[in-house]
This record gives C-alpha cells, structure tokens and sequence, in this order.
C-alpha cells in the first residue's frame, strides 16, 4: 500500500543518511590511526631499538651492552606502508586516507 511505500521510503533515506555518516567516520579514524601509526614507526624505527612489529630485538641487545639507559641519537626512518600493520587492516585505508580509488567487484 502507499503507506508503507512512503514508510519504506523513509526508512530507506535514512539508512543513506546514517551509511554516508558512518562512511565519514571511517575516513576519519583511518586518517587519524595513519597519522598516529606514523608518529610511532618513525619514532620507533628512528631509536632503533624496536617496536611492536620488528620485535625488540635492538633494545635488548642495547641493554646487554649497557644496562643503564642511554640518549640515542635519532635518524630519519621514511615508514614504508608493508609496515603500517593498522591501516592496511582495512580495506578502505587507501581511499580514505591516500585518496585511492577503490576496485569494487
């Protein structure tokens, strides 16, 4: 009947309006775990001492050699995206975060 018609309609732009924010939210959490994700692999690889991903490895061997902690000097580590575990979680990192179009089937 009409009436459900107009009910179904409704329902159905208010599905869209929830999906299309919910779409916003995304994009803005994997832009957000992409930039936070950065911040620690560069921090991380930069100190050589490891992380949660290459192991620590170099801390314990810094600690090996030197029990008492000591000021590391930093290099420039370029994060390359085999390394961003989170963001590469989701299917729809790159088009959120990197602006890539995505292969739809």
């Amino acid at each position: 009947s009409d009436g459900d018609l107009a009910y179904s309609t409704y329902s159905l732009a208010e599905l869209n309006d929830k999906k299309r924010a919910l779409t916003e939210e995304l994009a803005h959490l994997e832009k957000q775990i992409y930039k936070l994700e950065e911040n620690y692999l560069e921090e991380t690889m930069s100190s050589n001492y490891g992380n949660v991903l290459k192991g620590w490895d170099g801390y314990l061997q810094a600690r090996a050699r030197n029990p008492q902690p000591t000021q590391q000097k930093k290099q420039r580590t370029q994060v390359k995206d085999a390394d961003r575990l989170f963001s590469l979680s989701s299917y729809t990192w790159k088009a959120n975060v990197l602006g890539a179009t995505l292969l739809t089937s």
